[in-house]
């Protein structure tokens, strides 16, 4: 009896107790909070590189359109893009411009070029992806210059955020749901400024046969 009054006694002396109350509630909200401040970081760093993107798009377009041949310009316009992208010197920035003609009203590649690989991304006669062009502007004859910029955007908190939808999601063996990643990019349509078909290895030349 005596053993029992005791525990009791214990018991109830260990439930008042409220030292150590006030550490084990900021333990329980810290996580809360970081994730929070974390979260924070990481929006306003997505939308800095989700605009910086846009104005590299734009403005690789821009200085292409006032040109009459960028055959040996390459270059400056990778010189054009890092300055664009700063201070994200890292980033793994993918830009893409070409010559387009409408013909048979569709839009056509007449030359491509991309900063990421310095090769050819649309092949020519090719129906350039990632633009979409409205049914005003397939006007047979007309050129268009078409630019385009894409991004992988790491999150800081990917690894976290699909362990935790794997957790409450059925299966977490697609892909698609996770949340490592996420891709910035944008695209402008263009008139040249200075000649109907800005020249790049003569390709307006020479196409259409």
């Amino acid at each position: 009896m005596g053993l029992k009054f005791k525990k009791s006694e214990f018991f109830k002396a260990f439930w008042r107790q409220m030292d150590g109350v006030a550490a084990i509630e900021f333990a329980i909200v810290l996580p809360l909070l970081l994730f929070l401040f974390i979260g924070m970081v990481e929006l306003t760093t997505a939308i800095s590189y989700d605009r910086r993107v846009s104005k590299a798009g734009a403005a690789i377009g821009d200085l292409v359109a006032r040109s009459d041949d960028i055959t040996g310009d390459t270059a400056d316009l990778r010189t054009a893009i890092e300055h664009q992208m700063a201070p994200f010197d890292d980033a793994d920035i993918a830009v893409r411009v070409g010559m387009v003609l409408i013909r048979s009203n569709e839009p056509q590649t007449v030359w491509s070029w991309d900063s990421a690989t310095n090769g050819e991304p649309w092949p020519q006669g090719s129906v350039p992806d990632g633009v979409t062009f409205s049914d005003s502007m397939l006007v047979n004859g007309q050129y268009y210059l078409v630019s385009t910029s894409q991004l992988e955007y790491n999150f800081i908190l990917g690894g976290l955020l699909s362990n935790l939808y794997d957790l409450l999601a059925s299966s977490g063996d697609d892909e698609d749901r996770k949340f490592t990643s996420i891709s910035l990019n944008d695209s402008f349509i263009l008139l040249p400024r200075r000649v109907s078909c800005v020249e790049f290895d003569d390709n307006c030349a020479s196409w259409p046969p």
